[in-house]
């Protein structure tokens, strides 16, 4: 089992054996009307968003239940609010689910783009553990925090040059805040670093201190 990140998107890879549920919802923009808030709180914590494209898939598989690992509780998508996509630079319509992933581990995706559509964010949540990270990106990772939250950056990855990415550890195991310089922004001079820290503390601040 392998995990890789590329060019800002958490792409998670399975070995061929491998046969979790898969969804992509990526043309499904959320419509800020659609946008309203539930309620009902999710794991005890706090209101989440309710629109159906939104939603995540189930974490209950054969494959999940035989990984051993949590279930990953902050969802990107249902839990980042409108005005904290808005305070990040980006647009709350833009908002859709990436391809999640649930099998032998879990990442759970969300996408936004800024009003140019130079940038994209990619917020991605998953299980696999800080070691396990460290082992595939601890060449690249430079040690940080973020709130005061265990993290690293990473910038400089080979084939990554327009990708910027943030990782803070969790209590499932990993979030990785990523940007990347779209074709549109590519001419432009862009460095996808910009503004990441205060990107990746918004983020921080929506996964909750108890996560």
């Amino acid at each position: 089992m392998r995990f890789q990140t590329v060019a800002g998107c958490a792409l998670v890879v399975i070995a061929a054996s491998s046969c979790g549920s898969a969804t992509h919802n990526a043309g499904l923009n959320s419509g800020s009307p659609e946008n309203s808030t539930s309620a009902s709180e999710v794991s005890g914590v706090r209101p989440t968003l309710t629109n159906p494209k939104l939603q995540p898939p189930s974490q209950d598989n054969k494959y999940t239940r035989s990984s051993g690992r949590p279930e990953v509780v902050f969802d990107p998508c249902t839990w980042i609010t409108d005005a904290e996509a808005e305070s990040m630079g980006f647009r709350p319509e833009s908002r859709r689910r990436g391809p999640d992933l649930v099998a032998e581990y879990t990442f759970l995706t969300c996408v936004f783009d800024n009003s140019g559509n130079t940038v994209a964010l990619h917020v991605d949540s998953g299980n696999t553990t800080w070691d396990e990270n460290l082992q595939k990106n601890g060449a690249w990772l430079s040690a940080t925090t973020v709130n005061g939250r265990q993290a690293g950056l990473v910038r400089g990855e080979p084939g990554g040059e327009d990708a910027c990415q943030v990782h803070m550890v969790t209590e499932a195991g990993f979030v990785i805040v990523g940007t990347l310089i779209q074709s549109l922004g590519k001419n432009k001079g862009l460095d996808p670093c910009t503004n990441i820290m205060e990107i990746a503390s918004v983020v921080e601040k929506s996964i909750g201190k108890e996560n």
